[in-house]
């Protein structure tokens, strides 16, 4: 028993070795070249083994330089070997690609391998290379620091579970002239907005976590942002229920107005409904992206459905419009002149009023009651001018309460020189759009 437990703590302590190990600073900054005819590269492989690993590290290397000189060779091979982790040496002799590999660093992981490899590569592909000693393999910074756990991909997906949360990750640099509030305000902004995207304003979601970090050696902010669904579907749903009640008084007010003949008010009533009803629905499809499983009862479906079928059924009622009776007695002079009440049912029709010959049938009775008298007479050599002048009395009425809800007459003075009764004639085609325009106006409100 005492030897398993030793070989046990020289295992831990092997492990706590590897990972205080400190990274080279060439990891982290790349050193500046000696000369002008190459660039130094850094590239990060990760395998099941440490060759696996270095082979994807270098064939990202040779990737690289082959694309940025736009060297003529077919990199079928080398993309082969940056998927499977396979080495391609002599495919890389015969390519005869300007690189020099002067350093390497092996970062212990738990599962996997990662190695970075530090390259001479040509600067221009038209040149003799000139490659340099590099002796500052094992240099490290002289204060390095500790990156928060949550940078790391691995402890985020152990501890913040896709499948459980919704989080986002930002890595940004410092602009110039930007402060380190402003580029830490601006990094949890977008690691906010990666992590609920869509779903909802950041404002309104109170669960919602926020860390940022700056290395003050590199000048890079990192921000984490991370919601628990569970918490974020039952902020929505508290959202949908809200959204629902609103929109049942919406449509039991329109109801109310359709009984008592407001159609005109019961259309506004109903568009009021309607457009919560289209935010429920709208929730719960966010509901369901952040969380498939969700139950239809606890997205208030069944509620949500009847209300719609409710507002369906208002709709259908209210797209028959306004029911109009007009009538009354219109003359010119003693002589009946039904073309005016015509001619005001033309005017009103656009607004959406069907019409009737029975008053008990009507939303809406307009009662007209039209006479002329004679103005007066003018004679101008051998033209006479006549002056008729026109008036109607107009009675507005609710329907289904006979309560009058206008009266009042309009007159105006119409003039022809063929004859009286073509004078009176002028004088109704001046006062009809009067009388329109206030039947609208009532029937509209």
């Amino acid at each position: 028993m005492r030897k398993i437990s030793l070989f046990l703590l020289i295992v831990f302590l092997s492990q706590v070795t590897l990972f205080a190990q400190e990274v080279p600073e060439w990891v982290q900054k790349k050193p500046e070249p000696a000369n002008d005819t190459y660039l130094y590269v850094v590239e990060r492989g990760v395998g099941a083994t440490e060759m696996e690993a270095r082979n994807r590290a270098m064939g990202l290397v040779y990737r690289s330089t082959i694309e940025r000189l736009a060297l003529p060779i077919n990199v079928a091979s080398i993309n082969n070997a940056i998927t499977t982790g396979s080495t391609y040496g002599e495919n890389a002799k015969m390519m005869n690609v300007p690189v020099n590999k002067v350093c390497e660093y092996i970062q212990p992981e738990s599962k996997q391998y990662a190695v970075y490899v530090l390259c001479q590569v040509a600067r221009y592909g038209n040149i003799r290379v000139q490659f340099t000693e590099f002796t500052h393999c094992n240099q490290v910074f002289s204060n390095q620091v500790s990156l928060p756990a949550w940078c790391n991909d691995e402890w985020r997906a152990n501890n913040y579970p896709r499948e459980l949360y919704l989080q986002g990750f930002i890595v940004g640099e410092q602009q110039a002239g930007e402060s380190i509030e402003q580029v830490h305000q601006r990094a949890k902004e977008k690691a906010q907005a990666e992590s609920i995207g869509g779903i909802m304003p950041i404002s309104e979601c109170q669960n919602l976590s926020i860390e940022s970090w700056h290395n003050p050696k590199t000048n890079e902010v990192f921000a984490f942002a991370w919601v628990k669904k569970t918490d974020l579907v039952r902020t929505l749903n508290k959202q949908i229920i809200s959204h629902i009640t609103r929109a049942e008084m919406a449509v039991e007010e329109a109801e109310g107005l359709l009984a008592e003949g407001e159609k005109g008010t019961a259309h506004k009533a109903l568009e009021k409904a309607t457009r919560y009803l289209q935010q429920v629905e709208e929730i719960q499809q966010r509901v369901q992206r952040v969380d498939a499983n969700t139950e239809m009862e606890d997205m208030a479906f069944a509620e949500s459905n009847a209300l719609q079928q409710r507002a369906s059924a208002l709709s259908q009622e209210l797209e028959n419009g306004v029911t109009v009776y007009v009538g009354g007695d219109v003359s010119v002079l003693d002589e009946s002149y039904p073309t005016f009440i015509q001619q005001i049912k033309q005017e009103i029709s656009p607004i959406g009023c069907t019409f009737t010959m029975n008053e008990t049938e009507a939303d809406w009775i307009i009662r007209l009651h039209g006479t002329t008298r004679e103005y007066n007479t003018l004679q101008t050599g051998a033209y006479t001018a006549y002056f008729v002048m026109a008036e109607v009395m107009l009675q507005i009425v609710k329907g289904h309460t006979q309560s009058v809800i206008y009266e009042g007459s309009f007159s105006q003075k119409g003039s022809h020189t063929l004859s009286r009764e073509e004078a009176g004639y002028a004088a109704y085609a001046e006062v009809y759009q009067q009388v329109a325009a206030k039947i609208k106006e009532i029937i509209n409100n």
